[in-house]
């Protein structure tokens, strides 16, 4: 029998899910240890986002399996409230309620979701706040911050869960240059602090730096997978070389 450290903290095989006759993702395979920053990179429409939405239970697999913490979360009798209440993920658009202000943001599903008292759901969010920057706003409404003080504001949010895995889909696609320097700054502080996290980003560069490992999916199939070191410097694949050279500098 295994012991916990040795079971992946998430683990799919064979994920399958289609549209009517268009297939999205075809036979992917994953697996996240604790720790792992898994960077998925791929033209748009190459099944990114839908893995990720998968993982996250927001899609029903039309086959295949997902394992979380050795628990399969993608049989049909799962709480699936338990199950993504140890999953975080941001997107690409903030979904910030613009009714709220950032601390109630922060601190509304630890308190609604996860049963944590008012005084300390405050407190944790408050920390993670300074920590990201964003002390001075929380008494704010979101439509006052720019867009990556927004996404980082979901960032913090995603975070108050405290969830063991964290799923970030896209995040800075809709910023500018400059404010998505300062929502990668963020991340980059969550990969250097140890958090587990998949990420789909059109960002090469800085998936080179944070990646444990990197995936390059096309129509729904992982064409290659490993360190950056291997896949965005030396591709074995030759779609993989023919990507970078199209979306890297020079």
């Amino acid at each position: 029998m295994r012991s916990a450290i040795d079971i992946p903290l998430l683990q799919a095989t064979g994920l399958r899910k289609t549209y009517g006759d268009r297939v999205v993702l075809d036979d992917i395979d994953l697996t996240v240890t604790e720790g792992d920053v898994v960077c998925l990179i791929g033209s748009s429409g190459s099944g990114k986002s839908t893995l990720l939405r998968c993982i996250d239970l927001l899609e029903q697999l039309d086959d295949g399996s997902i394992f979380f913490q050795g628990l399969e979360v993608s049989d049909p009798v799962v709480d699936l409230r338990a199950v993504r209440s140890e999953i975080g993920m941001v997107f690409q658009a903030y979904n910030l309620f613009p009714h709220l202000s950032v601390l109630d943001n922060c601190t509304l599903a630890p308190r609604k979701v996860h049963g944590v008292g008012r005084r300390e759901a405050k407190q944790r969010a408050t920390e993670l706040l300074e920590r990201f920057g964003l002390a001075e706003h929380l008494r704010k409404h979101p439509d006052r911050l720019s867009g990556g003080q927004q996404q980082r504001v979901a960032l913090v949010r995603a975070l108050c869960t405290r969830p063991r895995l964290l799923l970030l889909d896209e995040i800075t696609a809709a910023l500018d240059p400059e404010l998505t320097g300062e929502v990668l700054d963020a991340v980059r502080g969550l990969a250097d602090s140890g958090t587990t996290m998949i990420i789909a980003t059109h960002e090469i560069g800085f998936a080179r730096e944070v990646a444990s490992d990197v995936v390059f999916l096309e129509h729904g199939r992982i064409v290659e997978q490993g360190p950056p070191e291997r896949v965005l410097v030396d591709p074995t694949e030759p779609r993989t070389r023919e990507f970078l050279a199209r979306v890297l500098p020079g």
